[in-house]
C-alpha cells in the first residue's frame, strides 16, 4: 500500500511539471482531489489492513493529499504570475524612444480667436465670465433700457421660445435665445461687486438674412468696466490696444456715433479691412467684408447708461462704466483672411485643416 502511494506521487509530480494552463491544472485537481479522485481508490483498501498498518498508512494518505493540494496551488500562482507578466512584455512601452506626433484634429477657427481674444483681454486684467443661452426678457431687454414698446426691439429679430413654455409666463419671464451676451453683464451688476471688469464671450443668436458678414447664429464678445471716473478716453485706448495686439500694429479704427438704448454715448468702430490689406492688388474693389471700402464694422462701443446701472443697484452718480461688443465671427475672419463668415459653419474641413 505504502509503495502504491509513493508510484501516485511520482505520476503526480510528472503530471504537474508538464501543465503550462489553468484549464488542464483543474483537470488535474479533479483526477487528484475530486470526488473521483484516485488517491481515494487507494484508501478505501484500507479498511482491509490491520491496525497496525493503518497507523501507518493513514497518515502518509493525508501527507499526500496535503502535498497534492500545496502543489496545485502553487502552481496556479505561478500560472497567473506567468500570465501577467506575458501581458507585461506584450504592452510594454519604450518611453525613451520618440514618436512622431501626428496632429489627429483641428481647433475651429473661432475657437482660435476666441481664445486669443480671452488671453489678450486677462493680460489686461480681465476676467472671463459666460452665462447660459436661453435666458428671461427681463434680462435680454428691460434692465437694458429696452422695454417691450421700444423700437430697438426691432433690431434684433427674436428667436422666442415656443408659445407653449411661454403663455403662462409674464412678459419680464418670457423666455428666448439670447440675442447678446450683454445679459451676463447685466447679472454681474447685480452681484454688486465693485470694481467690474469682465469679458463676456458666447453664441448669440438672432433671426437675420445670412451673408458674407451675417449669419443666424454667431459669437459674440464684449466686455464691462464699471468703476469711479471711468471714461469714453479710457474704453478707447483699451480698444485699440486690443485690436492691434489682434490684428496687428497697422490696424487703424474708425469711431462713427451711434445709439443704443441701453448706453450714452455710444459709437460704431470699423476696422480696417485685413482681406483687402492682404490682397488689396487682386480682388479688394470686390471685397465681400468690406464691399471694397477698406473698412468693416466689426465692434460697437459706449458708456453704461445711468438707467441701468440705477436699476442694478449701484449709484450713478459716484460710478461709471464703459462696454464695448464685437463679432468674433468677423474677426476670426479678419485675422485669417476668409472672405465669408457663413464658411465656418459649412462643416469645410478644408478649411479648418488650415489651422
Amino acid at each position: 500500500m505504502k509503495e502504491k502511494l509513493n508510484n501516485l506521487k511520482i505520476e503526480f509530480i510528472e503530471r504537474l511539471a508538464i501543465i503550462s494552463n489553468q484549464d488542464d491544472l483543474e483537470i488535474l485537481n479533479k483526477d487528484y482531489l475530486g470526488k473521483a479522485w484516485k488517491l481515494q481508490e487507494i484508501l478505501k483498501w484500507i479498511k482491509d489492513l490491520s491496525n497496525d498498518d493503518k497507523k501507518i498508512i493513514w497518515p502518509e494518505a493525508n501527507k499526500l493529499r496535503d502535498f497534492i493540494s500545496e502543489e496545485i496551488e502553487k502552481k496556479g500562482l505561478e500560472i497567473e504570475e506567468q500570465r501577467y507578466a506575458n501581458i507585461e512584455e506584450l504592452e510594454k512601452i519604450d518611453v525613451s524612444w520618440e514618436y512622431t506626433n501626428i496632429p489627429l484634429w483641428h481647433k475651429h477657427p473661432i475657437s482660435i480667436t476666441s481664445n486669443l481674444l480671452e488671453e489678450i483681454f486677462i493680460s489686461m486684467w480681465f476676467k472671463v465670465e459666460d452665462g447660459p443661452q436661453v435666458e428671461n426678457e427681463r434680462l435680454n431687454f428691460d434692465m437694458l433700457n429696452i422695454p417691450d414698446n421700444h423700437p430697438a426691439r426691432d433690431v434684433w429679430d427674436t428667436f422666442w421660445i415656443s408659445d407653449e413654455i411661454n403663455k403662462d409666463k409674464a412678459p419680464w419671464e418670457k423666455v428666448l435665445l439670447r440675442t447678446h451676451t450683454s445679459p451676463v453683464q447685466v447679472r454681474e451688476m447685480l452681484k454688486w461687486k465693485l470694481p467690474i471688469k469682465i469679458i463676456v464671450p458666447g453664441r448669440v443668436f438672432r433671426y437675420e438674412q445670412e451673408d458674407a458678414r451675417h449669419t443666424c447664429n454667431f459669437y459674440q464678445l464684449e466686455w464691462l468696466v464699471i468703476w469711479e471716473k471711468v471714461t469714453f478716453w479710457d474704453l478707447k485706448w483699451t480698444l485699440e490696444t486690443a485690436m492691434k495686439k489682434l490684428l496687428w500694429e497697422k490696424t487703424n479704427l474708425r469711431f462713427r456715433p451711434s445709439i443704443f438704448p441701453f448706453t450714452e454715448p455710444s459709437a460704431e468702430i470699423d476696422v480696417s479691412c485685413q482681406i483687402c490689406a492682404w490682397t488689396w492688388e487682386k480682388n479688394g474693389k470686390n471685397c465681400s467684408m468690406c464691399s471694397g471700402s477698406w473698412f468693416v464694422e466689426l465692434l460697437w462701443a459706449w458708456m453704461v447708461h445711468p438707467k441701468v446701472l440705477s436699476w442694478a443697484g449701484i449709484d450713478p452718480e459716484i460710478y461709471s462704466g464703459f462696454a464695448f461688443g464685437m463679432w468674433i465671427d468677423r474677426i476670426a475672419a479678419q485675422r485669417f483672411w476668409v472672405n465669408s463668415s457663413r464658411m465656418f459653419y459649412q462643416s469645410k474641413l478644408k478649411l479648418n485643416e488650415q489651422f
